[in-house]
């Protein structure tokens, strides 16, 4: 038969084939019939043919050689030689580039991959007839895939038809399915084919049906017929995954069935034994310990107490100062602060401590130095303004005061780290600076001990 020949012999014009309804199923993959990665049924597109532009128009293919080896060792040489073809249907893409040239490249590529399934057939030496239908049904449904895209439609891709190329024929679409017909008489002797015809349809190959009213269940009903056929001829799969498994199992692990029965007890009560001793001997070890602490609690030393830390109380150190009424004292739990009157501590807009105060100063610094803490001194005035070159502002006078204060302190033994000096002018006024009696009130020096 040549090569442009439709395979005339499998049809009878007058036939119409019969079908029921299918499942659909998957492209071919790599599990039975070679090592091409599958392509799944959920891959297509809508319109019932998986395509992708964002894939290469043809995945490059394994050499001749290799690609032939895959053909000899597969369950199905005709269909592992069709994977390439078949992956087409899934992949066909939805945009080809603008140039004018896109469209004869990739006839070209088709092309060659049908002269390539041609030449590999022939080299694993399968039957002529089943590679020239196949070749036929191939190229028949490659027109219809690439008919149904944006760039072919329209009759455009009639041009570049691969079953005119190759068989001068272009009723595919009608004859594709008398085929399955006249096949279907003898399944086992055109089993391969059948499937190759069956993974067609499954890649969305509509032909004659697509324009029918009830074509949809027409083709289920050939998909149907096609499976059975298919399922019936290649029998049931064993729904063991590792059939040998348990029998190669029992080789390496067989039980130990010779030992008695009371060895296994004894040796089981011995274990027990053992570990009820070894808890019994922790248990008691522990026990003596925790005794051991629990005793120890009642030897124990009670440390002595510290001594009371000293606090300071300057109310019973300046009494006779209080009563005199040139001082007033406020001791508190962690704080004290004696309160000088300026008029008793300074002469009149003078920044030097009076020696009538000395002695007062000598035993609070001695009491101060007694116990721990910051001391800080501020220094306050009335609210008469002064202006001199020693002193520019009430400010001023009152921050020398302090300073003064504070430095007669540390000479009598309170560490100069302790110490701080504030100037506060007349912010803080204690009584109205209208009277003089005010006045003198608001001119004074407070000294605070935090302990």
């Amino acid at each position: 038969m040549a090569d442009s020949e439709v395979p005339i012999q499998f049809i009878e014009d007058e036939e119409s084939p019969s079908g029921s309804q299918a499942n659909r199923a998957t492209t071919p993959s790599t599990g039975p019939e070679g090592n091409r990665p599958a392509t799944s049924s959920n891959e297509r597109a809508t319109d019932g043919r998986g395509r992708s532009s964002e894939k290469p128009l043809l995945d490059p293919e394994p050499d001749v050689e290799e690609r032939l080896g895959y053909i000899l060792s597969a369950r199905n040489p005709l269909l592992q030689a069709s994977i390439p073809l078949l992956r087409m249907l899934a992949e066909m893409p939805d945009n080809l580039p603008a140039d004018h040239e896109a469209m004869p490249v990739f006839r070209k590529l088709l092309e060659q991959e049908v002269m390539t399934f041609q030449s590999l057939c022939d080299k694993a030496s399968l039957r002529r007839e089943h590679v020239i239908t196949a070749r036929y049904c191939l190229c028949t449904a490659v027109d219809e895939a690439a008919s149904s895209t944006a760039w072919g439609a329209s009759g455009v891709w009639a041009e570049y038809s691969l079953a005119q190329r190759f068989h001068q024929d272009v009723e595919g679409g009608r004859k594709f399915f008398l085929l399955i017909g006249r096949l279907a008489e003898q399944p086992q002797e055109h089993i391969d084919l059948l499937e190759v015809m069956y993974r067609i349809l499954c890649m969305g190959f509509e032909g004659q049906y697509a324009t029918e009213s009830d074509g949809a269940r027409k083709l289920e009903a050939v998909r149907h017929r096609l499976y059975t056929i298919l399922h019936a001829a290649q029998g049931p799969v064993d729904p063991a995954l590792s059939p040998n498994l348990w029998a190669e199992a029992d080789k390496l692990f067989k039980p130990l069935y010779s030992i008695p029965v009371w060895v296994t007890a004894s040796v089981l009560g011995l274990v027990v034994l053992a570990f009820f001793a070894w808890h019994k001997y922790w248990l008691v070890q522990e026990t003596n310990r925790v005794v051991a602490q629990i005793e120890a609690i009642a030897k124990m030393a009670v440390p002595p107490a510290s001594p009371p830390t000293a606090r300071l109380r300057l109310a019973e150190l300046l009494r006779d100062e209080i009563a005199a009424g040139r001082v007033t004292v406020k001791d508190e739990a962690f704080r004290s602060s004696v309160v000088f009157r300026g008029d008793d501590m300074f002469l009149p807009a003078q920044a030097r401590v009076s020696p009538r105060i000395v002695a007062t100063l000598d035993r609070l610094a001695a009491e101060i130095a007694k116990v721990p803490g910051r001391v800080v001194v501020t220094g306050h005035s009335d609210g008469q303004p002064i202006k001199t070159p020693e002193f520019p502002s009430n400010q001023v006078l009152s921050e020398k005061r302090a300073t003064a204060v504070a430095a007669h302190l540390a000479g009598k033994g309170v560490g100069k780290a302790r110490l701080e000096t504030l100037g506060k002018g007349d912010t803080e006024p204690l009584a109205d600076n209208a009277t003089p009696a005010g006045r003198a009130r608001n001119r004074r020096v407070e000294v605070v001990v935090a302990q």
